[in-house]
């Protein structure tokens, strides 16, 4: 198999992106955990999100960072837009809006993941307290507009602030109003990835309704338990939502290879510059390149490859691992259920081929209809003769057999599957955090959103 190094001053050809993929399969002893999650910071005299520059401006949480810790600025031009721990291998961004982001390491376990987590919330504590601000991790602003919310100078989020509009009616609010947790696992081969791809396609309906965490638009209920959901359904249809391809029986990494050819490029990045072609899609940048209208030709390259396959967001996106991206932002609590609960179900394969049995005969628009209606009757669902209740605990029973079968414990002596607990509660109690917001904002906050900034702090 073809290494990227066998690629320079060769022409790109269509089997090379496929054998891209191919290259991120590891061995089982080399898989890790991943994780992710963006939050909204604000000041606390006003209750509104801080702006990039200023005071107490983004700019000033990233100048803290720098001095008490090991980050270290990562620059586009003049501007920081992010930050990056070399030794540790872990990097803070920012979303479009100022959502501040912590790409964490790649960890052996989950208990690592939890270490992590800890000392950044504890770092991000401390910016707190220095500049009075707030953090809050949820999946939809609470009652901020659009027009709230900063604008982070990065280049590429003024080509996308430039390109939403023009396929979707809710893509700026998608890129400057939602946060979200997302988890990246690995894939041992071809045939590996297909099975975990498409249960976590499959599934990805059920295990983001237990992090549902954002019911609000605009200071009111909207009437769903994830608006951020329901934003990203009204984003961009070409590059995100749900992929029908992936249950028609022919899903494998050339399928996924097809997908992404057709998807318009936002951009060509060289010299530190974007370059915004019109309505170009890799296909035919592959095959024919692009001229500029300066008169210089671009021909693709691996790195536009991999830059093009990161502005895909599908709730289940293939790189060179696995993503699940369907979850609402939350505390650190449903930061490690999530990761706890996909690392059971996809990292043992008895738990992955029992998932796989499950919903062998669900269909793409058994999927659709499962995802719209959980959003809106939540536990009160119905889907092809189950009780929601009992298809969630059948799930989270696999995932703690799996976790267990891993048999990785803490300096307590505690096995992973401790950070399946609070997903336990949430099925029998059939309340998620959406469900505790809407009964505190209508009855002990008297539909006063501004309370929720007391509560649901970091």
């Amino acid at each position: 198999m073809k290494k990227n190094s066998d690629f320079v001053n060769q022409p790109l050809l269509e089997i090379d992106l496929i054998n891209y993929f191919h290259d991120g399969s590891k061995i089982k002893e080399d898989w890790t955990i991943g994780t992710e999650n963006e939050k909204f910071l604000y000041n606390k005299d006003n209750l509104l999100p801080i702006q990039y520059f200023g005071k107490n401006g983004i700019i000033e949480v990233f100048k803290i960072l720098i001095s008490e810790f090991s980050w270290q600025p990562i620059f586009e031009k003049e501007n920081i837009i992010g930050l990056i721990d070399r030794e540790n291998n872990k990097s803070i961004s920012l979303e479009p809006g100022g959502q501040i982001e912590l790409s964490g390491a790649k960890c052996i376990n989950l208990h690592q993941t939890f270490d992590e987590f800890s000392n950044y919330h504890k770092q991000l504590s401390l910016v707190s307290q220095k500049l009075d601000l707030g953090i809050l991790g949820i999946g939809f602003c609470p009652d901020w507009k659009l027009s709230d919310m900063p604008k982070v100078p990065k280049s590429r989020y003024t080509v996308m602030r430039e390109y939403m509009p023009t396929v979707g009616k809710y893509g700026l609010d998608m890129m400057h109003r939602t946060a979200t947790t997302q988890v990246n696992l690995d894939y041992s081969s071809e045939i590996d990835m297909q099975i975990k791809f498409k249960v976590a396609m499959a599934l990805q309906p059920l295990v983001s309704m237990m992090f549902y965490n954002s019911p609000f638009k605009e200071g009111n209920l909207s009437g769903l338990y994830s608006y951020r959901s329901r934003v990203w359904k009204d984003t961009d249809p070409a590059r995100s939502g749900y992929l029908p391809f992936v249950f028609d029986g022919s899903f494998d990494f050339r399928a996924y290879t097809q997908y992404a050819l057709d998807v318009p490029m936002y951009f060509i990045y060289r010299n530190s510059e974007y370059i915004t072609p019109s309505k170009l899609t890799f296909r035919k940048f592959l095959s024919n390149g692009y001229q500029a209208d300066n008169g210089l030709e671009y021909i693709a390259s691996l790195n536009d490859w991999e830059i093009h396959l990161s502005t895909l967001f599908p709730q289940v996106r293939l790189k060179k691992f696995i993503e699940m991206r369907g979850a609402d932002s939350g505390n650190q609590n449903s930061i490690m259920s999530l990761a706890a609960v996909w690392t059971g179900l996809l990292y043992n394969q008895t738990s992955l081929d029992a998932c796989h049995d499950i919903i062998s005969k669900w269909t793409f628009n058994d999927l659709l209809e499962l995802d719209s209606s959980l959003n809106s009757e939540g536990f009160n669902t119905k889907f092809k003769g189950y009780k929601i209740t009992e298809l969630l605990l059948e799930l989270l029973d696999l995932s703690k057999d799996g976790l267990r079968v891993r048999n990785i414990k803490n300096a307590s002596y505690q096995l992973e599957d401790i950070y399946l607990d609070q997903l336990f509660e949430i099925v029998k109690y059939k309340k998620t955090s959406a469900d505790t917001l809407i009964d505190q904002f209508t009855k002990l906050w008297s539909k006063d959103i501004r309370k929720i900034y007391n509560k649901y702090n970091l």
